[in-house]
């Protein structure tokens, strides 16, 4: 936000002295505009600039399977900058939670998934799972699912980001485990006439509920196993290899 107040400050140092040249006010109304706007644009891409050089180190520290080094990279970046840019702050906590939520840090993920910038719909998305209680086994074996806040939170957020197909799908998935094939055929379906053809999985699983068959998930690759809703077929047969060992001493 600081940026808009130096842009405004600058603009209006010069409106006022471009004013006071041709003793009239409205002779500084464009000058003021001119700069304010040209300032504005000039911070912000100085803090973009700056906050990509920063970018770097988290993508290596994630690389490195640091997760906390990558958190306290972006933590550091939010301190630094998140005051000179709206809506910055609210990206990099996206961004933040999704760490988190992907290390299964659930309690200290949710509140930097809840302050996320509502277009991070992949942010938006992980705190769906958290308030839909997904991630209890119990409670998706009573299917017991709390999906009210769900609905609310993704109808929000398919406004942006009503073309990410994983999200219509993850949104079903959701209902469907829960019971509810109607609300998830219906997702699906609204999901389709966004996206087309261009999402097979999306129209793979609408068609599959719609033969009372089930909803596949793994096409959608990484992006889905990050959710934690299913297991990764390599962190599976990983066990599996684990437990014939252990079977066979």
């Amino acid at each position: 936000m600081l940026s808009i107040f130096v842009a405004l400050a600058a603009g209006l140092v010069v409106g006022v002295l471009v004013s006071l040249i041709f003793s009239t006010w409205w002779a500084g109304v464009l000058p003021f505009i001119a700069v304010a706007v040209g300032a504005y644009i000039y911070t912000v891409m100085r803090i973009n600039k700056a906050v990509n050089g920063a970018m770097p180190g988290v993508m290596a520290a994630a690389q490195k399977r640091d997760l906390d080094g990558a958190v306290a990279v972006l933590k550091s970046v939010k301190e630094r900058f998140a005051k000179w840019a709206p809506f910055l702050g609210s990206q990099i906590d996206g961004q933040i939670g999704a760490i988190l939520f992907m290390k299964k840090d659930f309690d200290k993920a949710r509140p930097y998934l809840e302050g996320a910038f509502v277009r991070s719909w992949d942010a938006k998305l992980m705190l769906a799972v958290l308030q839909s209680g997904a991630l209890d086994p119990k409670k998706v074996k009573k299917q017991e699912l709390t999906l009210g806040p769900v609905d609310e939170l993704m109808e929000k957020t398919v406004r942006f980001a009503d073309k990410q197909g994983l999200l219509w799908s993850a949104w079903a998935w959701l209902h469907w485990t829960n019971g509810n094939t109607k609300k998830a055929l219906e997702l699906l379906s609204r999901g389709k006439e966004k996206l087309g053809e261009s999402d097979a999985h999306l129209a793979g699983n609408l068609l599959a509920l719609q033969n009372d068959k089930k909803m596949k998930m793994k096409g959608y690759g990484d992006q889905w196993y990050a959710l934690h809703l299913e297991q990764h077929p390599v962190v599976f047969e990983q066990r599996r290899a684990q437990n014939v060992r252990f079977a066979r001493r």
